[in-house]
Parts: C-alpha cells; structure tokens; sequence
C-alpha cells in the first residue's frame, strides 16, 4: 500500500465524529439519527471538520456563526441548498427571526449588490412560506 492509499484508509478526524454529529444536530436543527455519511466523504468531513471543529471554538457564539455563514452564502448565492438549510435552521433554532434574516438582505444589498440581497431574501421567502419557488413561477 502506498503512502497516499495509507493516508486515504487513516481516519485523522474519527476523533471529532460524536461530537460533530451532535453539534451537526443541535445547529441544522435535525434529529441525530438523519446525520449518516459515507465514511471518508465530503458530508462526513463536513460533519467531524465543520461541526465536530469549526461550530465548536471559542470566539464566537452559534448565532454570531449563523450570521457568518448565512452571509456567505448570500455572497455566493447558495440559494438553492445549503442557503435554505441555514436559514431554516436559524429560524427553527431561534437564533435569529425571519425580521432579523430580513434586515441582513438590506446589509447585505449595499455592500454586495442588490441581485445577491434579492436572491438571499428571496432564501428567506422560501423557508418561510412566503413565496413558491422560482421553478413554480
């Protein structure tokens, strides 16, 4: 087996597995039991790098992460998954209020244009029942 093969079949993260799953949980808003990935895939690293990691520093709290997260996916216009995840998971959370994830589209509409404001809050429209989507249209 070559050192790569060797590195590839080593878990370095199984560590961060437990704990990754249940901030996974506790910040998407989803029962633990929905939070299965293929080992060695991008979810599973996702779970026991950005969860299991990430979510878990000091610094900033789970809402101030939100704020983040939420932000940048405005920014690359990541309305279609991950921007409906988040959202609805900081709404189902009550992190942050459908006024608050409002508020942050006008933020976000002067400093990154107005498309990407339209597109974010057109994300809190889905989530929130507000508009079909634009599929429907």
């Amino acid at each position: 087996m070559s050192a790569v093969s060797d590195r590839r079949a080593t878990d370095n993260f199984a560590h961060l597995d437990a704990i990754g799953r249940a901030t996974q949980a506790e910040v998407m808003c989803v029962p633990a039991e929905f939070i299965d990935n293929e080992p060695g895939s991008v979810s599973d690293l996702a779970t026991k790098v950005v969860f299991g990691d990430l979510w878990n520093r000091p610094g900033l709290t789970v809402r101030e992460r939100r704020i983040v997260t939420l932000t940048v996916l405005a920014m690359l216009q990541a309305n279609q998954v991950h921007g409906p995840l988040h959202a609805k998971a900081a709404l189902d959370s009550g992190d942050l209020t459908e006024d608050e994830l409002r508020e942050m589209a006008a933020q976000i509409a002067y400093y990154a244009g107005w498309p990407i404001a339209t597109a974010f809050e057109w994300t809190v429209d889905k989530v929130t029942g507000k508009k079909t989507e634009v599929e429907d249209l």
